[in-house]
């Protein structure tokens, strides 16, 4: 089995989003109208409305995931135009809401292809073109104009191996003439925090039985939930760790917090899952402000907090 690797970090939300090969080659759209720009970009809104992580990097995505936070504490570039990756590859959890980096105009949305998958393109006032690609499903239609923030449809991984957008910031269109977004996917990734969830579910009572630790309930130590094909286990341990036992395998994922004291494992009606040592928060999955949500062990394997019907945060451990 592969060796497992797990980071923790405390201001982290915890949701880890599948890795993409940074050598892809994405789709070129082509169209412009030849103008020239006039001003700077007005991207003033991280394209993700949740946390995330900005760039493939060994260091925060070489276990095979990438732990993503809120603003992004491991923010790099993996833009290499020269080698024909063009653009920077944000990754989050499928079916992240996607924003509108700026007040602009859709001038594109494309059909699927086996490159870049379902894509968006929006222009703002000064001629600069934001594209989306490997969207999951587009909400906006072209000619349509949006605001800053506004949604325009939700992450996947169409045209691509794993869940995430590949984000491109070129003049007029020319995908290929594009810039390094590096710096202004860093100094908007504030703005994802800051807002508030984009299009949320509606209230939903959670279900109750096996695998599920409800909102207000918890976990003490050696206390456990177990899915209700009884293969996959979440147990709270004396150590202070946090850990998914598969039947017949061992230790699949853990928060990595042994040694810390941690001896309760709340499921927080605000919506956060949080490790407490004697009233201290010492790891959580910053899922905070979406009450109501619950935590379900399941059968596949994966350890899911949802609120609603709509997955907040994942051990990413699915499918077994």
């Amino acid at each position: 089995m592969r060796r497992l690797i797990f980071f923790m970090f405390l201001c982290a939300c915890g949701v880890e989003g599948e890795i993409s090969d940074p050598g892809l080659m994405e789709e070129e759209d082509t169209s412009s109208t030849g103008q020239a720009v006039t001003c700077n970009p007005r991207m003033n809104r991280f394209p993700v409305g949740d946390s995330h992580n900005i760039g493939y990097d060994s260091a925060s995505c070489g276990t095979g995931t990438c732990r993503i936070s809120c603003p992004d504490q491991n923010a790099n570039s993996d833009w290499n135009g020269a080698a024909g990756h063009h653009g920077i590859d944000v990754f989050a959890y499928h079916r992240a809401p996607l924003v509108a980096a700026a007040d602009g105009r859709v001038v594109a949305v494309g059909t699927v292809s086996s490159t870049s998958g379902l894509r968006v393109r929006i222009r703002d006032a000064c001629g600069w073109e934001y594209y989306y690609g490997h969207m999951d499903q587009a909400v906006v239609s072209v000619g349509q104009n949006v605001s800053s923030g506004q949604l325009i449809g939700y992450m996947g991984k169409t045209g691509a191996a794993s869940t995430h957008l590949h984000f491109n910031v070129s003049p007029d269109g020319r995908y290929s003439s594009d810039i390094n977004p590096f710096n202004l996917l860093k100094a908007t990734s504030p703005t994802a925090c800051a807002a508030p969830p984009v299009n949320p579910d509606p209230p939903v009572t959670p279900p109750t039985g096996c695998g599920i630790l409800g909102s207000g309930a918890q976990l003490g130590v050696n206390q456990s939930v177990t899915s209700c094909d009884g293969r996959f286990t979440l147990a709270m341990q004396g150590d202070g760790n946090l850990v998914l036992y598969q039947a017949n395998v061992g230790a699949i994922w853990a928060s990595w917090t042994n040694g810390s004291g941690a001896n309760v494992a709340a499921m927080q009606g605000d919506g956060n899952f949080v490790l407490y040592r004697n009233g201290t928060p010492v790891w959580h999955t910053s899922t905070h402000g979406r009450p109501g949500a619950y935590l379900a062990v399941q059968g596949d394997g994966n350890v899911v907090i949802y609120q609603g019907s709509t997955p907040r945060w994942s051990t990413g451990t699915c499918c077994r």
